[in-house]
């Protein structure tokens, strides 16, 4: 049994040939075959408008492509000027969703580091266990 359409066609193209060299039965197949034929050239138009819209959406997909780099590219742009502009520590930056350059703070006395490491010179408060 046929899996593909190569294989369908060639089947159908092959029965349509052993019909047009049978004239013996033609009158008793007509209906049929000009069925077949009818089916024969509808699925290779139909692969063939397949085919071409396969290329369609790879050229359009690299078109795509292309405009989202043109659009990073500007986009990179517009926040050099937006920060150019404004300059690199106004708060207005954040409307563009761009982090503005802000003092950093100052970690109070005692503070865990993001590491969850004691800071200062505190004594560990950890207990070794005996083994005896």
């Amino acid at each position: 049994m046929p899996n593909a359409f190569a294989d369908y066609l060639r089947e159908w193209t092959l029965l349509l040939d052993a019909a047009q060299r049978s004239p013996e039965v033609a009158d008793g197949i007509e209906t049929e075959r000009k069925g077949l034929a009818n089916a024969l050239e509808q699925v290779t138009t139909l692969k063939a408008r397949q085919d071409e819209l396969t290329a369609l959406r790879q050229q359009i997909t690299q078109e795509l492509n292309a405009a989202v780099i043109r659009g990073k590219d500007a986009a990179i742009q517009f926040r050099a000027v937006v920060k150019a502009k404004f300059g690199p520590r106004t708060e207005r930056l954040v409307h563009f969703n761009m982090v503005p350059i802000r003092k950093r703070r100052k970690k109070a006395e005692g503070e865990k580091p993001t590491d969850g490491e004691v800071t200062g010179s505190k004594p560990s408060t950890k207990t070794a266990k005996s083994v005896d």
